[in-house]
């Protein structure tokens, strides 16, 4: 059936389409156990009306890709329709970390079909994965899809519909770079030629810390570790956090930085390198600067780069700094950081392909989502639902760039019920598993020395 051409990517959307088009990620997924007081399985009749409301709702959820994704004319398309027996797999996995990193090895093979940008694998404890094109979402967009669904959940009838989902006429929200400025500041400009100048020497990533190198031979293989904590030791974190006016993730930041310190400094062999810190990618939403509210799927984010010094001692000083960096001038590097990406435009795949056999840019990444909090609709009650009331958590998401990106991830997230979620991310070769193990064992004493 034909499709309706929408508009151009924009730039973010265009680089990471041609990423994923290279094969250097496949998606980002989040996950989240769906559960109700009559413990109701979450079968087709159950899922697929609920799933059939979404994609009325959110354009992102009825659009693939026009065009060969690596070049400068592709495209969003609407599709017609959307058929959900193809896009929901019913999944005898009960091993929610094999489930993630089997969903991270798979691509969306060809973007340009009548498939959809997304999928969905439901578990037979009623966990539900949702793994998106990064193009069509961010991370934020994922904990939406959720919350969406579960809301769904409670006003759609649980009674057969078909399959095939009629694609509305929903507009499409304007690329970021259409809706606030990224210009790059003369400072920002002055401080990208200084850093081009020196010899490598003197540059700060010539004494960083980023893992192994990046493999010259392109394979793409996910690894996850998950780490939960409790609701009770949550929130104490958090109001020990802001009683020494830092904030969750500044403190989780300035907490990994000192983890993998203690980590390279009592294990370096001797005539290793001498490490004195590590690159930090931290993801930062923009959505405040575009209005974009919470529900809305989009790709409306960038990161900041960081040059935190390996250090093992906890400071809750550089916690509390951290976090008023976050909210200034790390978020106005994030926004300038996507005008950054105007620079490679014209040759995307030869910029990302040059990375392969190269130091890797950054040793860490640090996502955190924030508590998820759902909201449950008043129904009249004379509505015909049979929804009832369900609820989320168990909730985990992660991302796949792990060939060429940041040797070591940290995706975080709060879910509804309280307890605090870390997926460990790590590419089969940017760093070894019993480094992945030493950090997370490291990490979570330091984490409840904090609480003590």
């Amino acid at each position: 059936m034909p499709t309706q051409r929408l508009r151009r990517l924009g730039g973010l959307e265009r680089y990471l389409a041609t990423h994923h088009f290279l094969g250097l990620e496949t998606c980002i997924v989040t996950s989240a156990r769906y559960t109700s007081p009559e413990n109701t399985p979450l079968t087709e009749a159950v899922i697929f009306p609920a799933l059939k409301a979404l994609i009325e709702t959110h354009a992102p959820l009825g659009i693939r890709l026009e065009g060969r994704p690596d070049s400068v004319d592709v495209a969003f398309a609407r599709l017609a329709t959307v058929d959900l027996s193809r896009v929901v797999e019913f999944s005898e996995t009960t091993d929610l970390q094999e489930a993630l990193e089997k969903q991270l090895g798979r691509p969306f093979e060809d973007t340009r079909t009548d498939q959809p940008l997304w999928r969905v694998e439901v578990l037979p404890d009623n966990t539900i994965l949702f793994a998106v094109h990064h193009a069509i979402a961010d991370g934020l967009s994922t904990a939406a899809f959720h919350r969406a669904l579960v809301q769904a959940l409670q006003t759609t009838s649980h009674t057969p519909c078909s399959p095939s989902v009629l694609v509305p006429n929903l507009p499409l929200l304007l690329a970021i770079e259409d809706i606030t400025n990224i210009r790059l500041s003369m400072s920002t400009t002055l401080g990208l030629i200084w850093d081009a100048l020196p010899p490598k020497r003197w540059k700060k990533a010539h004494s960083a810390w980023t893992g192994h190198p990046v493999p010259l031979r392109l394979l793409l293989q996910t690894r996850v570790r998950l780490l939960q904590f409790e609701p009770s030791a949550a929130t104490k974190f958090a109001d020990t956090c802001r009683a020494h006016g830092a904030t969750v993730t500044s403190t989780l930041y300035i907490l990994a930085v000192c983890t993998l310190s203690r980590l390279l400094l009592n294990d370096t062999p001797r005539n290793a390198p001498v490490y004195k810190t590590t690159p930090v990618d931290l993801p930062i939403s923009l959505r405040g600067l575009t209005n974009t509210p919470p529900d809305v799927l989009c790709n409306h984010v960038s990161s900041c780069r960081t040059f935190p010094p390996l250090n093992p001692e906890f400071s809750w000083s550089q916690a509390a700094a951290f976090a008023a960096e976050l909210k200034g001038v790390h978020k106005k590097r994030a926004r300038e950081g996507l005008g950054l990406i105007r620079w490679i435009a014209g040759n995307l795949p030869g910029f990302m392909m040059g990375l392969l056999g190269r130091k890797r840019m950054y040793g860490l990444i640090i996502s955190n989502l924030g508590r998820v909090k759902v909201q449950v609709p008043e129904l009249p009650t004379d509505t015909d639902t049979d929804g009832g009331k369900w609820e989320l958590d168990e909730m985990f998401f992660v991302h796949s760039d792990t060939f060429t990106g940041p040797a070591l991830g940290m995706n975080i997230v709060g879910d509804p019920t309280g307890r605090l979620n870390i997926c460990l991310r790590w590419g089969e070769q940017s760093v070894d598993v019993a480094f992945v193990e030493a950090f997370i064992s490291t990490f979570r004493d330091s984490f409840n020395g904090l609480l003590a």
